[in-house]
């Protein structure tokens, strides 16, 4: 049996629910991992948390938490602006941190937690650089940054993300819109450090890096599309934050992405689609987890679907959804080095400088590089970016 991994949670609100529920069956199935400390601005709310989930301390600062010798790691479930800065204190505390979307709302936060990350990094993993080696003699940190996209759709995807299902690659779109946050609260203030880029475009966003790699340039529109807005709870609200983003991002290889997140949609979609010249992944997309369109070839365990009036198009069968697949799970053995991690501070940056880099282009009217890199996690098929050589 593993060491016990002990856990602490920053940030006590309802999104924290998920990582208590997760770690508690993972630890019914033999994983040794536990909430041992709870923390929140307010008592009440810590004590109340760590009661329910048999978690013997709790604190109002999380410093005093970072203090404490019995937390190897921490999740991170505060509001948007704090993310960055107390994920960088716990990692100059030496704790392993699992941060929550999104990673920062601000640049220079972004570059001051990557700088203490790559001083503290373990060792090279999938989907990130190790950047500058750690101290001498400093142990190891590890740092995960979500949104976590390895849904049993999206891993199945990778399977026929090759040329002999879809030919070359040519771009990609990705998009989350929906009518917006349904309750006239902190969702549309301007303090929260919100809106459609910082709250929701980073989904797509994730996706679309996971899928494609670093980008190279970008160009956006962001703007504020309803002042005067009516909220599913019947509240009304004149918004603080952005409510309609479109980014256009550029490959060196010479693709292009086009991603969208915009609350004013009237039902909710949230997929993307992989474009090849031979074929397409369909990921989320009207009513279908995953659906593979193919002019070359059948997927061996494909099942002949109808779908949005195009040929050649099937479904396959997914792995099963399972705790042991989830957000947690991946922290844990990627602390425990049982797992390369999928999502850490290289991919996070490269992500949190399309957040920042969209903002400048939108206000400039400018397309900007982009200057932040990161490695693929997963074994992309060699040349399948390359349309260069090819007639196609």
């Amino acid at each position: 049996m593993a060491d016990e991994l002990r856990l602490g949670m920053i940030g006590c609100g309802q999104i924290s629910t998920r990582f208590f529920d997760q770690a508690a069956r993972l630890d019914e199935r033999g994983w040794n991992v536990r909430f041992v400390a709870t923390c929140a601005a307010h008592e009440a709310s810590a004590r109340s948390k760590a009661e329910a989930r048999g978690c013997p301390r709790w604190y109002t600062d999380h410093r005093r938490l970072l203090d404490d010798p019995e937390v190897d790691g921490v999740i991170i479930t505060t509001p948007h602006a704090l993310h960055a800065p107390m994920a960088t204190d716990a990692v100059r505390a030496g704790k392993h941190v699992l941060v929550e979307k999104p990673m920062t709302t601000r640049w220079e936060h972004a570059l001051a937690l990557a700088e203490a990350v790559r001083q503290r990094a373990p060792a090279p993993t999938g989907g990130q650089r190790a950047g500058e080696p750690g101290a001498p003699g400093v142990p190891g940190v590890t740092f995960m940054a979500l949104p976590y996209v390895d849904s049993p759709a999206f891993v199945r995807a990778l399977d026929f993300a090759r040329e002999e299902y879809i030919g070359k690659i040519t771009g990609i779109e990705a998009e989350l819109s929906f009518p917006g946050p349904p309750r006239a609260n902190w969702y549309y203030s301007a303090a929260a450090e919100g809106g459609a880029m910082l709250d929701t475009m980073v989904y797509p966003l994730a996706r679309v890096a996971a899928l494609m790699g670093p980008a190279r340039r970008i160009t956006a529109l962001v703007g504020r599309l309803i002042p005067h807005r009516i909220t599913g709870d019947g509240g009304r609200v004149e918004p603080g934050v952005d409510d309609s983003v479109s980014i256009l991002l550029e490959y060196s290889t010479g693709q292009q992405a086009q991603v969208h997140s915009i609350w004013a949609r009237s039902y909710m979609t949230n997929g993307t689609v992989l474009h090849g010249r031979r074929g397409a992944i369909f990921l989320g997309r009207y009513g279908q987890p995953l659906v593979i369109k193919t002019d070359l070839q059948p997927p061996p365990d494909g099942t002949p679907v109808e779908y949005l009036g195009i040929p050649n198009c099937y479904t396959v069968p997914l792995p099963p959804s399972d705790v042991e697949r989830e957000i947690v799970a991946h922290f844990v053995r990627a602390v425990r080095g049982q797992a390369p991690l999928h999502c850490g501070i290289e991919i996070g940056l490269h992500i949190a400088e399309q957040q920042m880099m969209a903002y400048e282009s939108a206000r400039s009217g400018r397309t900007i590089d982009l200057t932040t890199d990161f490695d693929l996690w997963w074994p992309r098929q060699p040349g399948i970016m390359d349309l260069s050589r090819d007639w196609l």
